[in-house]
């Protein structure tokens, strides 16, 4: 009966965010989603999918073999097409739940809280996860990929998780910050793996662009990321919430912002390049203690996959909204933690619902756009990563005693 009712619910869920898609996307011309479809089409027809000939959508900056796997969406209209990636995005979304609770829960719990630890997440996620379903990004399908990876990682079968991490790696780069992890804790074998497999991938659109056209885009790939991603402007857009970009916003001049949105936030003049020094730094800093073993505890595992999954977010030069969907599964981690020790550690509540205040509290749905855009100016989802960030890191290094 219990499944009964799950399933619809999830179908009735479906149902409301297909309607409301169907209702907006046209309108914004399908958003994120005609950049693949459109090089869907390139890819089909050999063109250059890296050509900048349409200035309303934004350059293409994915791997080929991404091109490769949506290119068979270019077979129906923008319309339906859309539709499927919508569906296929909302069913990694329900395996990236499934997957977060086989990696996480090790006791067995009562419904209610089941109840308590799917739907909170969902909850303090409810912004990135609608908007990624509405404007066609990719990172709910990564984050499923790196689920599965990590899943296969605990059942020790090494072979599939490299194929579905290093698949994610040719969505866009940031799980690439998982190698330096492996080499670090001696998993050579999964690192070699993944490496060989993102090789792999790469060779694969040779089968139908041929080997030629296939290398051209290959030698075209980075310089697009390099062109559309790493440039100062996207570092310093007001809505890009990375670790780098709220650096640059507290510690140099910032660059001029719409006028709703300006406000004067450095508190130093420093430049560009020192800002980015700076930034580095704080980063590999806080990498250097999660690469650190922690304490010997049922929670290490969950928490170290938590505080790599939060920094593919902090540590992308471009963290738009839809990067901080990796919280999923921090927050999930999170309340089982809660769950396990009876809600008994009172800081770890007071900070989950201070980043409620900083990554929910700033959505536009209750604030409206004005208020929303100084939020983004003033960093607010990038100090609520960090507060993630360090509940996670003080969990993985204190004695946790839980409760039968």
């Amino acid at each position: 009966m219990k499944k009964y009712v799950i399933f619809i619910i999830i179908a009735a869920l479906y149902a409301g965010l297909l309607y409301k898609y169907l209702h907006s996307a046209p309108k914004r011309d399908y958003s994120d989603f005609r950049v693949y479809y459109a090089a869907a089409e390139r890819f089909i027809s050999r063109e250059d999918i890296y050509a900048e000939s349409n200035s309303s959508i934004t350059p293409f900056k994915y791997s080929p073999a991404f091109a490769m796997l949506v290119s068979w969406l270019s077979f129906f209209s923008k319309k339906t097409a859309g539709v499927i990636f919508f569906s296929i995005n909302f069913t990694a979304l329900i395996l990236v739940f499934i997957l977060s609770g086989k990696l996480i829960v090790r006791n067995k719990i009562s419904t209610k809280q089941k109840i308590f630890l799917y739907t909170l997440p969902a909850i303090y996620t409810i912004r990135f996860i609608t908007y990624i379903l509405y404007t066609g990004q990719v990172n709910i399908i990564m984050l499923a990929l790196l689920l599965c990876g990590f899943y296969f990682l605990d059942k020790q079968k090494d072979l599939a998780a490299a194929s579905c991490i290093g698949l994610s790696i040719l969505f866009k780069y940031a799980p690439f910050i998982l190698l330096p992890f492996f080499v670090f804790r001696k998993k050579f074998k999964p690192a070699a793996l993944i490496l060989l497999f993102i090789a792999l991938y790469c060779l694969m659109p040779a089968a139908y662009l041929g080997i030629k056209t296939n290398a051209l885009y290959l030698k075209n790939w980075i310089p697009s990321i390099i062109s559309t991603s790493l440039d100062s402007n996207s570092f310093y857009d007001f809505k890009n919430q990375s670790l780098y970009s709220m650096i640059l916003r507290f510690f140099t001049v910032n660059l001029p912002y719409p006028p709703l949105t300006y406000v004067k936030t450095y508190i130093t003049s420093l430049s560009f390049n020192q800002g980015m020094a700076l930034s580095v730094i704080i980063a590999s800093l806080i990498y250097a203690f999660i690469i650190l073993p922690g304490r010997k505890h049922e929670f290490c595992k969950p928490a170290e996959y938590s505080l790599l999954l939060i920094c593919m977010a902090l540590f992308n030069p471009n963290a738009w909204l839809a990067t901080f969907v990796f919280c999923i599964f921090a927050y999930m981690f999170l309340c089982y933690y809660l769950l396990r020790v009876h809600f008994k550690d009172k800081l770890t509540i007071a900070l989950m619902f201070l980043c409620f205040i900083f990554m929910v509290g700033g959505s536009e749905f209750l604030v409206g756009d004005k208020l929303q855009n100084l939020l983004f100016q003033l960093s607010f989802i990038t100090f609520g990563a960090l507060t993630l960030l360090f509940m996670l890191l003080r969990l993985k290094f204190k004695k946790v005693a839980t409760i039968a």
